[in-house]
């Protein structure tokens, strides 16, 4: 004989069913922003490092040294400032190319005070439009690199050819 089943059977499994799928929505959400929380806490202690820190200015994000003839060496004076309020330290200023060379007048700049870097590109083994950049590394939390585009055209020197009717006037008159 079957058994006779109870309406208070048939809602148990479902009750359970419903329970165990609203635990395991809590415990996601639970779980994702404790996971939020956590990476927002990370974020702002190093962004917002408590205390004073240095801040690395360049007078110019870029720098176009315009049309050169092959060969030449243009230069541009860049001013680094200290914008924070520890002092700056230049750790290396490295071109993206050997044809960059670079030298600053100091490698600790003080808050609020200033350094000449000294940039010449070297031409000689470039023609055309070209850019490179210019790394400078420093101890500021926010921009460790900081980078600068520079741009050059290179243009061929023009050699002037020797025109046809000025070769008689150079071979001596010998009927003299």
């Amino acid at each position: 004989m079957p058994k006779k089943i109870n309406k208070k059977e048939k809602i148990i499994p479902a009750k359970n069913t419903i329970i165990f799928f609203l635990v395991g929505v809590i415990v996601i959400l639970g779980g994702i922003l404790v996971f939020s929380n956590i990476q927002n806490n990370s974020s702002s202690t190093t962004q917002n490092n408590s205390g004073p820190q240095p801040r690395i200015l360049v007078s110019e994000e870029e720098w176009d040294f315009g049309k050169v003839t092959r060969g030449e060496k243009p230069v541009h004076i860049f001013n680094v400032k200290n914008g924070g309020e520890e002092d700056l330290i230049i750790e290396g200023v490295k071109g993206s190319c050997v044809c960059i060379e670079v030298s600053i007048s100091t490698n600790l700049i003080k808050p609020g005070e200033s350094a000449e870097l000294k940039v010449s590109y070297d031409t000689t083994d470039y023609a055309g439009k070209d850019e490179k950049h210019l790394h400078i590394y420093s101890n500021d939390p926010q921009v460790p690199d900081k980078w600068i585009s520079l741009y050059v055209e290179t243009e061929m020197l023009q050699t002037p050819s020797l025109a046809p009717n000025l070769i008689p006037d150079l071979i001596p008159d010998l009927q003299d």
